[in-house]
């Protein structure tokens, strides 16, 4: 378990003035202004209205007409008027409609008014008979839709870690800083005792040469975690789309809002849960579409077409419009182009496009797999470590405390308090990377087995 790590002194004495960013706060801040997830929402906007965009090509196509003009030898007025409208059903047929009034007083005087109205079924019988080919754009919007939202989903999820890599990164620099300082006021109160040892006598002025190095190198190190502590403040203001000059103080969360799942639940469902092996799964679904159409592409054209029209005089637009002299008409259209290399290299490209999508869906299982193993062996490691870290701290501690305790009462110099200070801040940098990176690897077992959801960690405090 991670313990809640305490603030440092100087955060201890900011804390009244700057406010607490918490996980929760910062997690919430990346979901809404991260700039990578801002630029894929746009992204599914876009897609969406391109969608809609092609929905409306299935939807009844209606467009008027109206002219107007004169004769140039008469100076008569020629007035025209109607419509056009189609149907595009998503099974095959398409419906078309047209009509038109005409009133043109050159041509009769006394019927200056004529019609024209026609209504046309067209049904392929070979080539686009399949309800897929008319149906493809369509499909083809929908899944780009689909694709986006899982990019989208995706996206949203490596937010989470990436938001928790820099909140924890910036915990753990804080955390080494203060270990460096602590080590600092240490290696002065050794530089002043041994000084005061030389004075009297019973050190060399090795050991006084040797503190003060000790010294000088351990605040160089308090420099370099200071301006760490910078670094990673700044890397956390970026991911969650802070203001660039932000204050605020954190404390690093104590455990996860969601727990992941045994392993071999894990493994067994990652084809279900993971967006990008949805998205494969689905990329070799178009593929086989793609083969079916190339197929169909590849028939003859022949369509048949029935027909219905008539059309009318009179002397006002009434008389004209009313139905006469009606026409059925049944034909079939066909062509084919006799040169059909195109059509049978696009369907064996569709084809190899399958077998390609097959393989790699195949590869990204098994990688998957590997991944989620991956991240719990890690896991476990870590934990391992956890253990061998923490006693390997107490150790250290005692060591430190004999050495000090060996060189105040003038049995050793101060190598050996040296060598003990070192080893300490190794333990204790050691313990400290194991707790951050145990709360880390769980979350990275919580992505690579598809069950982090942004939602469940949206609502912490």
């Amino acid at each position: 378990m991670i313990a809640v790590l305490s603030l440092s002194p100087l955060h201890a004495q900011e804390a009244p003035q700057v406010p607490l960013l918490t996980i929760g706060d910062a997690l919430r801040s990346t979901l809404a202004k991260n700039p990578d997830l801002l630029n894929s929402a746009d992204t599914l906007a876009v897609t969406r209205f391109s969608e809609s965009s092609v929905r409306s090509a299935f939807l009844p196509q209606f467009t008027p007409f109206l002219s107007s003009g004169r004769d140039p030898a008469t100076h008569e007025r020629i007035d025209a008027y109607g419509f056009s409208a189609a149907q595009q059903f998503s099974f095959g047929p398409l419906l078309s409609a047209s009509g038109s009034v005409t009133r043109d007083p050159t041509v009769s005087p006394s019927s200056p008014y004529s019609s024209a109205y026609s209504l046309t079924l067209t049904q392929p019988l070979l080539r686009g008979l399949d309800p897929a080919v008319t149906r493809e754009p369509l499909r083809e919007a929908r899944r780009a839709t689909q694709g986006q939202e899982r990019a989208l989903e995706s996206t949203r999820r490596r937010a989470v870690l990436a938001v928790y890599t820099a909140y924890l990164g910036l915990a753990r620099a804080e955390q080494a800083l203060s270990i460096a300082r602590d080590r600092l006021q240490r290696a002065h109160q050794l530089t002043e005792f041994s000084r005061a040892r030389f004075t009297s006598g019973s050190v060399s002025r090795l050991d006084v040469l040797r503190a003060e190095q000790q010294e000088s190198s351990t605040d160089v190190l308090v420099n370099d975690q200071s301006n760490a502590v910078e670094d990673a403040r700044d890397i956390l203001r970026r991911t969650a789309g802070l203001p660039r000059d932000m204050k605020f103080v954190i404390l690093p969360p104590e455990e996860l809002p969601a727990g992941e799942p045994p392993l071999e639940e894990a493994a067994a469902g990652v084809m279900d849960r993971r967006p990008e092996a949805l998205e494969a799964h689905d990329q070799v679904v178009d593929s086989e579409y793609a083969v079916r159409i190339a197929k169909s592409q590849q028939l003859p054209s022949l369509s048949a077409v029935l027909g219905y029209a008539f059309g009318n005089t009179g002397s006002s637009f009434g008389d004209a419009a009313t139905p006469k002299n009606p026409l059925f008409t049944f034909n079939l259209r066909t062509d084919y182009n006799l040169n059909a290399t195109a059509l049978y290299a696009a369907r064996r490209s569709a084809e190899v496009q399958l077998l390609t999508r097959r393989r790699n869906l195949g590869i990204l299982e098994d990688d998957l797999v590997r991944e989620v193993n991956r991240a719990y062996r890690r896991l476990a490691a870590l934990q391992k470590n956890l253990t061998i870290a923490t006693d390997n701290l107490r150790v250290a501690e005692l060591q430190l405390q004999v050495a000090q305790l060996r060189f105040e009462k003038g049995l050793s110099d101060n190598f050996n308090v040296i060598d003990a200070e070192n080893l300490l801040n190794f333990a204790r940098l050691l313990e400290l990377d194991s707790r951050f990176s145990i709360l880390l690897a769980r979350l990275d077992c919580l992505f690579a087995s598809g069950s982090l959801s942004a939602d469940a960690f949206r609502g912490q405090p």
